[in-house]
């Protein structure tokens, strides 16, 4: 990450939260910042994959025949 990419963000955290951050993060050999890091962008991961199942299981029987066919006219 080029330093034209990044935010100083300061936040108030309870501190039996950082303390569990610092232990992951010690655990796992990172620094308090990369593993913050991590954990935010895991938790936005993953919340993207749910909103995308969410959208499939939505999906109605004229969409799955259009994804098809449109599959099929891509495969040509």
């Amino acid at each position: 990450m080029s330093p034209s990419e990044v935010i100083s963000a300061e936040i108030p955290i309870p501190s039996s939260l950082y303390d569990a951050i610092v232990q992951r993060a010690q655990s796992q050999g990172h620094s308090i910042t990369s593993e913050i890091l991590a954990l935010l962008t895991n938790s936005l991961e993953q919340e993207s994959l749910q909103q995308e199942i969410a959208a499939w299981e939505s999906a109605t029987d004229e969409d799955w025949l259009a994804f098809a066919t449109t599959l099929h006219h891509e495969a040509q």
